[in-house]
């Protein structure tokens, strides 16, 4: 949607030649930067999930990870994240 910074989970779809469509489901890899037992892991624990009010957001995570490295925009950059594609 128009303004959303912290993209962490995103679909793809694409009409295959067969009349079928490939569908995938997109989680970013936050594991990749965050490693346990540091203290950003433990911090992220702490928090447990970012908060949304009306006027801020509080985030779980460093906003350079959620709204850059580890965001799945589109931008044409590739990132790390777990993905489940399959036909239908």
């Amino acid at each position: 949607p128009p303004g959303c910074e912290d993209v962490d989970d995103a679909l793809s779809c694409v009409k295959l030649k067969n009349g079928n469509f490939r569908v995938g489901v997109h989680i970013a890899d936050v594991t990749n930067f965050v490693k346990p037992g540091s203290p950003l892991d433990r911090e992220a624990a702490e928090r447990a999930t970012s908060v949304y009010l009306v006027n801020r957001r509080v985030d779980m995570l460093p906003r350079l990870l959620t709204t850059d490295i580890c965001s799945l925009r589109c931008d044409g950059k590739d990132r790390v994240c777990f993905s489940a594609v399959f036909e239908m």
